[in-house]
């Protein structure tokens, strides 16, 4: 009998334990999709992931299942390239002065981070964001001090790295309006680094500093840092080619029904430059060239001009036969010279 009351109490403690698992929280409990994941291409989420899984197996050394599962779940989502913010502060039952005191210290975060902190100190800005939620999730249990003060240091740690970090100087290589991705090299007196990839940046804390990959900058953080001032970057000029019947300034079938797409793109601007050059082949003298290539820019310029685009912002230009895309003999026709360059910027 006594076997028997032994098994009763171990499988109602089992099942005890099973009904608190479910109702708590829904997995996961483990990390084991991790493993299936490559790592990501982000200092800041590779360390992110980490972080959470470490925490994650901390709770779950105490059986805090819904915290594990809370903890994993981030571990998971940070893996797979996702860039989360910290927990907010309704996530958590907090006393009004713990509310108060975590409220400043992820604000504070957050500022960093919209400054581009993930991305310029990656690593740091990841122990900060769990640091925080760290100290939150023991700040509402509110039974363990050592593990509050252990949470809160590391958060408060991370917070002044990312803060030197962040006063650097910053180059982050974004891609050309055509989606070109060129090259650059970060150098001074003390190194040197090469950024060949969309999204590649480089820190120099300062001018004693050697300059220092720090990986690959989040989407998120290129409109946060850059945002205003790659709203206020020029449109990149746009260049048209029209071309004419020989010895006239009348527009080929084909370049007339293009022009509608140059004045298209002049009324796109709100305050368009307006270049306007006009080009002949070498059949006949230079200075009837000369002519004919002003009459072809003006005929052009006078479309423009009918848009209500002002008159000072149009340059005219006439570069007769000097200036060929084909080069040739004198007195050759030649259909690619016979025309008018276009550039709106």
């Amino acid at each position: 009998m006594k076997n028997g009351v032994s098994n009763l109490t171990r499988a109602l403690a089992v099942a005890a334990l099973t009904l608190a698992v479910g109702a708590c929280a829904v997995g996961p409990y483990d990390t084991a999709e991790l493993s299936d994941l490559p790592p990501p291409d982000s200092p800041f989420l590779e360390e992110l992931s980490r972080s959470y899984a470490a925490l994650g197996d901390s709770e779950r050394a105490e059986y805090d299942w819904t915290d594990t599962a809370r903890f994993y779940d981030r571990a998971i989502r940070a893996a797979k390239g996702e860039a989360f913010a910290p927990e907010g502060l309704d996530a958590r039952g907090l006393t009004d002065d713990a509310r108060r005191d975590l409220g400043a210290a992820r604000a504070r975060l957050v500022a960093l981070f919209a400054a581009g902190g993930r991305s310029i100190a990656g690593p740091a800005s990841a122990r900060g964001q769990t640091g925080f939620d760290c100290w939150m999730q023991e700040q509402e249990e509110g039974h363990q001090p050592d593990d509050i003060a252990r949470c809160r240091e590391t958060f408060i740690a991370a917070l002044a790295e990312i803060e030197a970090a962040v006063d650097g100087a910053l180059i982050v290589l974004l891609p050309d309006s055509d989606g070109a991705v060129g090259a650059i090299r970060v150098e001074n007196p003390q190194g040197s680094v090469e950024l060949t990839t969309d999204r590649a940046s480089a820190l120099t804390a300062d001018a004693q500093a050697a300059p220092e990959s720090t990986g690959t900058f989040l989407a998120e953080d290129v409109g946060a840092v850059f945002g205003d001032a790659l709203a206020a970057a020029p449109v990149p000029p746009v260049i048209f080619l029209l071309y004419f019947e020989q010895g006239s300034d009348i527009l080929t079938a084909e370049s007339a029904r293009h022009l509608s797409e140059v004045l298209a793109s002049v009324r796109e601007r709100r305050l368009p430059q307006v270049e306007v050059s006009g080009h002949t082949d070498r059949t006949g003298s230079a200075a009837f060239n000369d002519r004919l290539a002003m009459d072809r820019a003006e005929l052009v310029a006078q479309e423009v001009l009918g848009l209500g685009v002002p008159e000072r912002v149009v340059t005219v230009v006439s570069y007769g036969e000097r200036d060929p895309v084909v080069p040739t003999a004198d007195g050759v026709a030649e259909a690619r010279n016979r025309r008018v360059e276009i550039v709106i910027r």
